[in-house]
């Protein structure tokens, strides 16, 4: 037995359907890829703002990305940072020196930005009696830097708490851009 159905107009169900059904796989595909941009942008943008709030550079902040990639059957967020020492923020960290770390001193304008082996002219350590912080100084005796065995970053982002939060908006965001495309 075969049972065909058709509209009332003569038309048969079954192509119009295979419309239906391909014009809403096309608005679901337009959709998860609208919802997949949109989650890349709301994470970076979160995740920048997350690294301005805790005093980070803007070299920091720019450096934090999230991009989507596509396949013929997966969207990917691909979040990353530039900078290799970035977990250090994330997690907080303890640098040793190799034996020192040499920090530029806040009133040395031509240390800033500048690690002392590169520093433009000599310097020279200076061994404090008061058992400070050794010193790194110029031939006219200017201080530039001081020195610390190591130092302990505390953690101050939160990027992977952002995915996180973010991607459980997906769904959310799916919905949205259903209902709008």
């Amino acid at each position: 037995m075969t049972i065909t159905l058709q509209y009332t107009d003569g038309n048969k169900l079954g192509p119009k359907f295979k419309l239906a059904v391909t014009k809403f796989a096309d608005k679901a595909s337009a959709a998860s890829q609208a919802a997949t941009q949109r989650a890349a942008s709301e994470i970076e943008d979160q995740g920048r703002d997350n690294i301005r709030a805790a005093g980070s550079s803007t070299k920091m902040q720019d450096a934090f990305h999230a991009t989507v990639s596509t396949s013929p059957t997966n969207l990917t967020i691909r979040v990353t940072h530039d900078v290799p020492y970035w977990i250090d923020f994330e997690e907080g960290a303890v640098i040793h020196g190799k034996p020192m770390l040499w920090i530029p001193l806040s009133f040395a304008t031509e240390a800033q930005g500048v690690r002392a082996k590169d520093f433009p002219g000599p310097l020279f350590q200076v061994k404090r009696k008061s058992g400070k912080a050794p010193l790194l100084v110029t031939t006219g005796g200017r201080p530039m830097y001081f020195g610390k065995q190591s130092v302990t970053i505390p953690k101050k982002w939160n990027l992977r708490d952002i995915v996180r939060q973010v991607a459980d908006q997906m769904g959310q965001f799916y919905k949205e851009a259903l209902k709008g495309g």
